[in-house]
């Protein structure tokens, strides 16, 4: 999960970023967000479009990576995870 966050100096992704934040699973998540606003419910006020687009861009190689790594474990070809 990937948290956003709006600050004084616009949008923001990461667990540490001030403000209220709302966290998103995937880029699916992220556009069902903006469809029905949870954006501004959360933070409670409008966001505009070009704050949304600005975020949407930050968000997606985050997401990308997260979902790149949770394939690793999952190929045939991928070494077993053990303890030592």
């Amino acid at each position: 999960m990937v948290r956003c966050a709006l600050t004084p100096d616009g949008p923001a992704v990461g667990r540490s970023a001030p403000g209220r934040g709302a966290w998103i699973c995937s880029l699916a998540c992220f556009e069902t967000a903006v469809r029905r606003r949870g954006f501004e419910r959360t933070w409670r006020g409008p966001v505009g479009a070009d704050a949304l687009a600005t975020l949407r861009i930050a968000v997606e190689p985050v997401i990308t990576n997260m979902e790149e790594l949770s394939t690793v474990g999952s190929r045939p070809d991928a070494p077993a995870l053990t303890k030592g």
